[in-house]
């Protein structure tokens, strides 16, 4: 049941807001602009508007708990201290060493941060260049046929052949397959429609409009690990950094010591057509710089393999917003290519709506029902097939909810838990004029180890660093010194996905301590290439042991045994939850992706993997999806 959790602030909580932003970023010799209330309270009511209404519980508790937090110390509630015990109380809570007082405090600077760095002044106080894309056009503007595409505004029943719900890297490819052979298909997608137009100038309405959650989606466990999540027509391509891999083949071999079936020449065909579709190159030269090039000398210096990365680009300027939508539509998102060729093709798309009941006739899934998020009126498609493509995370109360009871619907989450190292160099590196995820370090694969490039701008840096106080100031002063790149790991089916009360769903991580020697093992590494490119310090994912301006300083503490509960890990690739496998027994649906327990319904999306990628996933997935429209194709 729904709580209603009002997004604006009371007047004491903007004043706790306040003080924080004071204790948290105070003026230093370049960063020096006082807070605008205004713009901060204004920040801050979107982001809360944005969460859930739990989340919007959890920051405004968050913010009253904190303001009685220095009683039993001073006395007195936090914003009537003085300025100095003020900033000293919130370095002491952001490097507790309790793990939920450090944790609580760094939930709520995700929020009070940006919410002050966002405003322009202040991003040109730090040198970056908050308006390099005011001006930017875009390569050719995609406009999706507006007779085509709806908003649902009363109550509607229509039939097709196929519903698909969904429009990310599965959806949208069964959908525009299905189409261009004929066959009559509906597309629903709970998200709206955002153009290149809205996309990038402001990082932060696109974090409330295009990520599920307002981006705050959240694995709770040991570590707990941000998930955030892709929302609007095109699902998380529109948000990705575009990285694209095939399914490598030691993993199809896994595979097929489960018994799966591997078709490779079959399978080689699907990804060659959507490579071909979505424009997969390696990165030009031309479109490198920033942490690219700090990564490149370091790898060389060390004979480690590197060089660029493949992504679906086509007319790409090095925007480096890719997370944020990219603001020239160069980035071949199924927004900007799939959805439309559906659409051209003849099919129906309607956004702002959430499927919740599958139709059933004589045993079989016959079609859904959809409505808006807060209620209203409901689509009712009659349908031969239905489709899920909700994701590995949306998709499991869904399923639940639909007459799949399997066992393992839920389980078997993987999520290629990611950390990542910040460098402080002796020159300009600028890491906004670089393609995000654009360059890698290739040697250790086998090792499940993938090396990626990672920037975004200040704001959201901001959240990456835990620091506060002046030491924050002086890291983001010498923003335009800063190189950040990371790694991910291909990681055990340590998540799960259960379905709260509300029927929303919620994911647990439990880190293995094989994965965990993993991360150690990649922060080494990546500790060992900055300082052979020339860092003079860097800056360890690992609270209380953040910084250190020599390898052998931080080798000292990679030495040793991580604790999980220290670390700062993000994650971007939750697969599993629906596992194929050869019987009802071992998985959710078979090798056609057909569920097990519902005919006629089928699951194409990430969630069909039966064990971790070790790389993006988005291509395989959208493999996968060609194969199985070819299937469908078949039943119709």
């Amino acid at each position: 049941m729904q709580i209603l959790v009002p997004s604006a602030l009371s007047p004491t909580e903007v004043s706790i807001a306040m003080a924080l932003v004071r204790a948290t970023i105070p003026p230093g010799r370049v960063l020096n602009q006082a807070p605008d209330e205004a713009h901060v309270v204004r920040q801050l009511g979107l982001m809360l508007a944005s969460m859930s209404w739990d989340g919007r519980l959890v920051i405004r508790l968050g913010l009253r708990i904190f303001q009685l937090s220095t009683i039993p110390r001073f006395l007195s509630r936090f914003t009537s201290i003085s300025p100095e015990r003020q900033a000293a109380w919130v370095e002491s809570a952001a490097e507790s060493g309790w793990a939920i007082i450090r944790l609580g405090m760094r939930l709520i600077l995700t929020v009070i941060k940006p919410a002050h760095l966002s405003q322009r002044s202040v991003l040109a106080q730090v040198g970056y260049p908050a308006d390099r894309l005011d001006d930017v056009d875009p390569v050719r503007p995609v406009r999706l046929p507006s007779s085509q595409v709806f908003a649902l505004s009363s109550s509607e029943e229509i039939r097709c052949q196929v519903a698909v719900i969904g429009t990310g890297a599965g959806g949208a490819v069964v959908a525009a397959e299905l189409a261009e052979r004929g066959i009559d298909v509906v597309m629903i997608e709970e998200g709206h429609h955002h153009t290149s137009a809205s996309f990038a100038r402001d990082p932060g309405a696109v974090l409330r409009d295009v990520y599920r959650e307002g981006a705050t989606t959240l694995a709770l466990g040991r570590p707990s690990v941000p998930i955030p999540i892709g929302q609007s027509v095109g699902g998380t391509t529109t948000i990705n950094s575009g990285t694209c891999f095939r399914v490598p083949e030691r993993i199809l071999a896994a595979w097929e010591e489960r018994g799966l079936p591997v078709d490779r020449a079959h399978l080689d065909a699907c990804f060659s057509r959507v490579e071909k579709a979505i424009s997969v190159k390696p990165v030009p030269d031309h479109l490198l710089g920033g942490s690219s090039k700090v990564i490149a000398r370091g790898a060389e210096r060390m004979g480690l393999k590197h060089g660029a990365l493949s992504r679906n680009i086509d007319g790409c300027a090095q925007s480096g917003a890719c997370a944020f939508g990219c603001p020239r539509d160069a980035k071949q998102s199924m927004n900007i290519t799939y959805v439309p060729r559906a659409l051209d093709a003849g099919a129906r798309l309607y956004t702002g709506i959430r499927a919740h009941k599958v139709l059933r006739a004589n045993g079989r899934a016959a079609g859904v029902v959809a409505t808006p998020k807060g209620g209203g009126p409901s689509l009712t498609v009659h349908a031969d097939l239905v489709v899920s493509s909700c994701g590995a995370v949306p998709g499991v109360p869904f399923l639940k909810a639909n007459g799949i009871a399997s066992k393992h619907l839920g389980r078997h989450m993987t999520i290629h838990p990611g950390a990542k190292i910040g460098a402080l160099m002796p020159e300009e590196v600028d890491g906004w004029a670089d393609t995000p995820q654009g360059y890698g370090i290739y040697d250790y694969a086998d090792e499940g180890l993938m090396f990626e490039g990672a920037f975004v701008p200040p704001e959201y840096t901001a959240i990456a660093f835990p620091f506060v106080g002046r030491a924050f100031t002086e890291v983001m002063e010498a923003y335009r010194r800063l190189a950040v790149f990371g790694f991910m790991v291909s990681d055990d089916p340590a998540g799960r996905v259960y379905t709260g009360l509300d029927g929303r769903p919620f994911m647990t991580y439990w880190m293995t301590k094989r994965n965990l020697e993993q991360v150690r093992r990649g922060l080494q590494i990546l500790a060992e290439v900055f300082f052979q490119a020339d860092a003079q310090q860097i800056f360890l994912p690992i609270a209380g042991v953040e910084r250190h301006d020599s390898l052998d300083s931080a080798l000292k503490v990679l030495d040793q045994p991580l604790d999980p509960m220290a670390l700062e890990l993000a994650a971007f690739h939750p697969l599993g939850t629906a596992r194929m496998s050869t019987s009802k027994k071992m998985g959710v649906v078979d090798p056609d992706l057909q569920t097990w327990e519902v005919p006629g319904l089928y699951v194409v999306d990430g969630s069909i993997f039966p064990t971790s990628l070790g790389v993006n996933p988005q291509l395989s997935i959208m493999a996968y999806a060609t194969r199985a429209a070819e299937h469908l194709a078949t039943q119709l």
